[in-house]
Formats: structure tokens, C-alpha cells, sequence
């Protein structure tokens, strides 16, 4: 694990948690992390996704950045997991911290003070086999006179603003009848409302209910009522613990 002191860096963060807070898109692409907002941003990792990015600006000054976790449960029992935090700077990694939750809220601080301007992106990466599933619910959240907000809320409205948050591409999980599903299959979610698999099938998507994130899709004779789960993919609304569609990484 890296380990390296943020204060000869120009940089000092700490993650505090606020349970006041806003829920944002969760990005798995390192290259477009999500601009952290003030306030607890809140997530759900997933080991068989992987790791999710956001970002935060700097200035001269103390900052604070704060982590809970939650670990999943299997069976209705609480799991223990771990998940890294990761700094990194200009691509370099700055900080590297354990954070472990046995079904309870586990926490993570890391306070300090910022000796310029900058950019940090905060990697959240969970760890353990692929074989079973697991993860937890997180909130971060950066706070300090030397946190810079500028330019992030007008970053997450332009993301917001695009096309919806349902649009990429997904793993098959859960098999249709009349699906070919032999070999890997994968879904695309296009921003015109249509929808196609690899084996040839296409349909229709559209927003059931904006809030809860609830999509209705179409397909032939194949209908489903889908929870979308940002950085985790589309479940079934009538049993949360069944992922239909699984998120795919953007290479």
C-alpha cells in the first residue's frame, strides 16, 4: 500500500461525512471523474464493477476529506468488507488508505493542509474475489477553507443535462428465454431511447419515474421494470439483490 505524506505534496485532505447531502452519477471511467459536491456525495461499489472516480479542486489552505462505508450483507447476514481510498495527483498516486466495514458504518479521515492549487481524484476501489459478490453503500465528502466547490455544481448540471444516466453499455446477468446467451452477451442503452444486445435483439427504453430511477424496457415479448444503481447496473425492482444488466467499464 502507498503511503505518502499529502503535506510535502502541496496537498492535506480529509474525508468527513455529512448526511445532509446530495446524490451524484458515479463514474467508472478514471479519465471523467465526478466533481465532488458540497455535502455527503453518496455511492454503491461493487466488486464485480469495480472501482468509481471523483474528483475535487484545491487552493491554498486546511482541507478535510471523510469516507464512510457500509458493507453489503449476505443472506441477511452483515459481510466484511474492505475497500481502498486512493489519492492521486497529475497521475500520480499521492495516498493510499484501508477502510473496512462488518455491516456496521466504518470511517476514514484525512485531514491536512494544501500548499497550492490542483486537482485530486479519488479512486474508490473495492477489493476480494470476483467469485462473490460484495461492496458496500459510501458517502464522501470534502470540506475546509482549501476545498475549492468553483465549477462543480455547473459540472454535475452539465453532466445531468446530457443524455440520460441509463446510456452505456451492460453485461447480461439475468438470461431472456429467446436470448443467446452461450457465450458473454452485452446490452446497449442509446440515448434515443432504443436498446440492442450483441445477438441481435432490440428494443425500446424509457423512464418510468425519474426519482427513484426506475426504467421500463422492451424487447420483443421480454418486458422488464429495471432499477438503475449508478456504477453498478440495472436491478430487478421486485428483488434488489438481482443484477439483470451489470455495468460495463468504459476502456
Amino acid at each position: 500500500m502507498v503511503r505518502r505524506n499529502l503535506r510535502g505534496l502541496g496537498l492535506g485532505a480529509v474525508f468527513g461525512i455529512t448526511l445532509a447531502a446530495a446524490a451524484s452519477a458515479q463514474s467508472l471511467d478514471p479519465k471523467a471523474p465526478t466533481p465532488l459536491k458540497p455535502g455527503a456525495n453518496r455511492g454503491t461499489l461493487d466488486n464485480m464493477v469495480g472501482p468509481q472516480y471523483w474528483s475535487f479542486n484545491y487552493k491554498k489552505g486546511d482541507g478535510n476529506i471523510s469516507v464512510s462505508l457500509t458493507s453489503m450483507g449476505l443472506f441477511g447476514n452483515p459481510t466484511t468488507t474492505t475497500i481502498q481510498v486512493v489519492l492521486h495527483i497529475k497521475g500520480e498516486v499521492v495516498e493510499s488508505r484501508d477502510l473496512t466495514s462488518n455491516g456496521h458504518v466504518a470511517k476514514i479521515d484525512i485531514p491536512g493542509t494544501f500548499k497550492e492549487s490542483g486537482t485530486v481524484m479519488v479512486e474508490l476501489r473495492p477489493t476480494g474475489s470476483n467469485l462473490v459478490r460484495a461492496g458496500g453503500d459510501y458517502a464522501i465528502a470534502v470540506t475546509g477553507a482549501g476545498i475549492d466547490f468553483a465549477g462543480a455544481a455547473a459540472a454535475e448540471s452539465a453532466a445531468q443535462a446530457g443524455p440520460d444516466r441509463i446510456v452505456g453499455s451492460y453485461a447480461v446477468m439475468v438470461c431472456a428465454p429467446d436470448f443467446d446467451c452461450q457465450n458473454s452477451l452485452a446490452i446497449r442503452f442509446a440515448a434515443n431511447g432504443t436498446v440492442q444486445t450483441t445477438d441481435g435483439h432490440s428494443g425500446t427504453w424509457k423512464i418510468f419515474d425519474p426519482d427513484a430511477l426506475i426504467y421500463s424496457v422492451v424487447m420483443g415479448s421480454d418486458r422488464w421494470s429495471l432499477k438503475l444503481v449508478p456504477g453498478r447496473g440495472l436491478f430487478n425492482t421486485s428483488d434488489l439483490s438481482v443484477v439483470v444488466f451489470q455495468a460495463v467499464r468504459p476502456r
